[in-house]
């Protein structure tokens, strides 16, 4: 029999465990720490194309010129190749459209600052420059809801275990009968 009393046994056993479950909570955290800093740097990276989209828009509608519409489509372009891999086809395709929204905007802008242009030509030019700043203002919007859906950050709050048995009291709920209620 060896001197230790079997409090100080039983602790000793006890310990090992006990360190074991701090280290893997220590661990889960770092994950997790981990896992929301690439969660942010890819929402700050959609956010980035998001921005420099609805800033070519915006340069589109405010300024008239030769090189506006060239100055968009390149803003454009480069934001239509960066959301290749963040977005999804749809959120490319609209890129696309609102470029080619942009570039005709700017070109009918263009056409109608000739002098050479009669007065019944210049109206009808205004007119479909009107209907190109509508489409973008549409474009503009859907857009921003085409974006809402990839730019949510779902994961910031962790819930306690009181909300998440809510949570799944709820969703059982739903799948049970009226009798069951």
């Amino acid at each position: 029999m060896t001197g230790i009393p079997i409090w100080v046994q039983v602790l000793q056993a006890l310990l090992t465990p006990t360190v074991a479950v701090a280290v893997g909570i220590v661990a889960f955290l770092q994950w997790r720490t981990a896992h929301h800093k690439v969660i942010l740097d890819l929402f700050d990276r959609r956010m980035a194309i998001y921005e420099a989209v609805e800033r070519a828009i915006d340069y589109v509608l405010a300024n008239e010129g030769n090189l506006v519409g060239h100055n968009a489509s390149q803003k454009l372009t480069k934001a239509w190749m960066d959301s290749r891999f963040l977005f999804g086809s749809e959120v490319e395709d609209q890129i696309f459209e609102i470029k080619a929204r942009a570039v005709a905007l700017a070109n009918s802008k263009n056409r109608s600052d000739r002098t050479n242009l009669s007065d019944a030509d210049r109206l009808a030019n205004a007119e479909q420059s009107e209907k190109y700043e509508d489409a973008l203002m549409l474009y503009h919007e859907l857009f921003s809801d085409t974006c809402r859906q990839y730019m949510g950050m779902d994961q910031k709050r962790i819930r306690t275990p009181r909300e998440w048995h809510a949570e799944r009291n709820r969703i059982r709920l739903s799948y049970a009968d009226e009798k069951q209620r």
